[in-house]
């Protein structure tokens, strides 16, 4: 069987293509608005990775924000069920899950028998996601890429106080003008968003071995503040960790389809 998962978040498109229990290709597209043309996008990508044609797939399944936009898919299932498949499948040791997306941030446990015992997710509030460093990044005039390895480099973090996305921009304007290095900055915020991130996580109880997931999680500096803050290092995941939600959306896709 061919199956595809199709994970639609609120920056980034992505998608999975498996025959049976096989990955065959992983595709990850951002994108600012058009979110059907993404889906659709991102779906073409992943098949012509895997030398098929969209006529040879058995079942889609699509997950995350803009899930309804995904047009070819045969159901559309929640985050957390995809993302609780996709890191069974990577590691099925993990008992903590950190997801930091574009918009939004979620914490969910799993038990031993792979059920989700506790979740938690964040408000209608940009503190703490892949949006906030977003903005951030821009504010310094850098790209997300180069932000995440130069604040690595930083030798006196600042202190960013607000959690506002608002206010912490006029904060990092500030610092800016005052000829403060541009690493100590990234670094302050890299800290600040950790500090949220860790609030919400315990919220729930925060077993180990935990594994961060989502485009949030390719951040460095966003890793290594967290893993300071929780006293936890996260489990390496020998896969994309933006890809984790379309991987256990493919998974779902072959469920259903059996």
């Amino acid at each position: 069987m061919i199956l595809v998962g199709c994970d639609l978040g609120t920056a980034a498109a992505k998608a999975v293509v498996m025959q049976d229990d096989r990955i065959l290709a992983a595709k990850t597209l951002p994108y600012k608005n058009l979110p059907r043309q993404a889906a659709a996008a991102v779906l073409e990508q992943a098949l012509s990775e895997a030398g098929l044609a969209p006529d040879d797939v058995d079942s889609c399944v699509a997950t995350g924000f803009g899930r309804k936009a995904v047009a070819c898919a045969t159901a559309d299932v929640p985050e957390v069920m995809c993302l609780s498949r996709g890191i069974r499948r990577l590691n099925p040791s993990i008992r903590t899950v950190i997801d930091i997306g574009g918009q939004s941030i979620r914490a969910f446990s799993i038990g031993e028998n792979g059920k989700i015992t506790d979740s938690t997710g964040n408000e209608k509030c940009a503190a703490g996601t892949g949006k906030f460093i977003e903005v951030m990044a821009k504010a310094l005039e850098l790209p997300l890429e180069e932000a995440s390895e130069l604040s690595l480099t930083a030798a006196s973090p600042v202190n960013i106080t607000s959690q506002c996305g608002v206010f912490a921009e006029s904060e990092v304007i500030t610092y800016v003008n005052d000829g403060i290095d541009r690493a100590d900055i990234l670094a302050g915020i890299n800290r600040s968003v950790s500090g949220k991130i860790a609030s919400l996580a315990r919220r729930i109880s925060v077993i180990s071995p935990i594994a961060l997931v989502g485009g949030v999680a390719k951040n460095q500096g966003v890793r290594r503040y967290l893993e300071r803050e929780l006293k936890l290092e996260f489990i390496p995941l020998d896969f994309d960790p933006q890809n984790v939600n379309a991987l256990g959306a493919a998974l779902v896709a072959r469920e259903r389809k059996k």
